[in-house]
């Protein structure tokens, strides 16, 4: 509960007006813009009657709070969804050339309405045609649009980059500027429209039944309390439509757990709703950290400890942890030694807060969960930090790149990864054994120390042998022998952080 209420906090200390805690930025990252006007009769009236495509032109990706309106993003519902909630299409990373880019958008036949890999396939199938169905476009405006930018995409192709993600975005040409999505009233209503739809299809109703036609119907009153806010009201949805992992059948963050009762299970009311969305928002671009374990993100949110004269104070402590976040992932190639995301979090002026984190990784549409520790202290973060300093000044002397918390994580992480060798069996049993020592240690548990040492014992052996470098095999075993010396530390010294 306590992650889910300090989510909820962070939406509401920046909670937007209207649509804006449902948005969300295309791209995670920098990246390109592939902008498509359209050549519209009226790009503000309520039905669309497209022409054709004025232009084609390439910008650069821009992640800022009004532009995050413009581009009026949300992720789909589903990857079988037919439609999106804006007309915006993720290319991906393009290719090399002119000739391999066309064929990754038209085919590898350049019939690109029989080929349903292609990307102009995706576009008007799973994206533009619901804008005809819905009425926001005149009939027969797709197939306009799509034979118009079939002539003119070719004018952007050498423009395209192989080492950046694109996404295509359809606005309109107004006046000679670039319309976006949010500021054509059409496709800003058919953005609402399908929120609502959305948000109402799956979620918590008066009177719901069921799966199971023989069970006796579950009986809602027309009020209920909401599971967040504590108020009462009458229009519920449920947490899957802010986290994809917690579904009704996921035993291990969604309390209640029978699938065909999950009627009844922790209703969130619709603004708590829209808070919750805003703060996962927040967390993704401010608070997630995705190179301490490799494909995972990590997020670390807080929440203020100690009562309302905390609360009170929470903003300027969120403020001065995101900047120190910030500063770090500014850094240059050149300028950082070290990657510090524990570290920030384990600084005294972080004192009043507690963290509460979350592992897990993105497969396909799916959000997998590896992770979830709440309630842990700076203090505990220091602690560890500290113990690991004594056991890196024991093992190296004195050193100044391999003292911070992350490296823990890292080390331990990249020790496993090679103990377990080319066997993917191996390799998934190694990564959840670190997760499990990494979750252990942050919820101040005895960390296990016996069965680290005979893990790496038994593999050691093998590791050697099929090593290429027996630099690396000596690294491995230096750094598994200094784990194995912290996690002893840790265990000893427990009594005094306590304390």
């Amino acid at each position: 509960m306590g992650f889910l209420q300090a989510v909820n906090s962070l939406g509401d200390l920046e909670a937007g007006e209207g649509l804006e805690p449902y948005l969300k930025d295309p791209l995670e990252k920098e990246g390109r813009v592939i902008r498509v006007y359209l050549d519209i009769l009226d790009p503000l009236a309520e039905v669309l009657v497209v022409r054709g495509v004025a232009r084609v032109d390439v910008a650069h990706f821009q992640s800022e709070p009004a532009m995050k309106r413009k581009y009026l993003f949300r992720e789909r519902v589903g990857s079988a969804a037919t439609w999106g909630f804006t007309p915006l299409h993720k290319l991906g990373r393009p290719k090399g050339n002119r000739e391999k880019n066309r064929e990754y958008l038209f085919g590898k036949t350049g019939d690109w309405r029989h080929d349903k890999d292609s990307h102009f396939f995706k576009i008007r199938n799973k994206l533009l045609l619901e804008y005809e169905a819905t009425g926001t476009m005149a009939p027969g405006s797709v197939d306009v649009i799509l034979t118009d930018l079939e002539k003119k995409i070719d004018i952007v192709l050498d423009d395209l980059d192989p080492k950046q993600s694109h996404i295509i975005v359809f606005g309109a040409a107004y006046e000679g500027q670039f319309l976006y999505p949010g500021e054509i009233p059409a496709f800003v209503a058919y953005f609402q429209r399908k929120l609502e739809e959305s948000l109402k299809g799956e979620g918590f109703h008066p009177k719901a039944k069921t799966r199971n036609s023989r069970e006796a119907p579950i009986q809602q009153e027309e009020s209920q309390v909401c599971a967040i806010c504590g108020q009462v009201a009458s229009d519920f949805t449920g947490l899957k439509k802010v986290f994809k992992f917690a579904t009704d059948d996921k035993v291990n963050f969604t309390p209640g757990l029978a699938k065909e009762r999950a009627a009844t299970t922790f209703p969130i009311c619709l603004t708590c709703l829209a808070n919750m969305s805003g703060g996962r928002e927040h967390a993704e671009r401010r608070l997630t950290n995705t190179s301490l374990l490799p494909g995972m993100r990590l997020w670390a949110i807080p929440e203020a400890v100690g009562g309302e004269a905390a609360s009170n104070i929470f903003s300027g402590l969120l403020k001065n942890m995101e900047a120190n976040l910030e500063n770090e992932r500014l850094q240059t190639s050149g300028e950082k030694s070290e990657e510090r995301f524990f570290s920030h979090l384990a600084r005294k002026d972080n004192a009043g807060l507690a963290f509460h984190f979350v592992c897990w990784e993105r497969n396909n549409a799916q959000e997998l969960v590896h992770m979830m520790v709440e309630d842990v202290p700076p203090e505990r973060l220091a602690f560890l930090e500290n113990r690991w300093n004594e056991t890196m000044q024991t093992f190296f002397g004195d050193v100044t790149k391999l003292l911070s918390l992350d490296m823990v994580v890292r080390s331990l992480y990249v020790t496993l990864s090679r103990l377990a060798g080319k066997s993917e069996a191996d390799k998934k049993v190694c990564r959840d054994f670190a997760l499990k020592v990494i979750t252990r240690m942050l919820q101040g548990e005895t960390l296990s120390v016996a069965t680290f040492k005979k893990m790496v014992n038994a593999r050691t052996s093998k590791l050697i042998f099929d090593s290429d470098s027996w630099s690396s095999a000596q690294e491995s075993i230096l750094f598994a022998h200094a784990l194995a010396e912290f996690m002893t530390r840790v265990n000893s010294r427990r009594g005094d952080y306590e304390a």
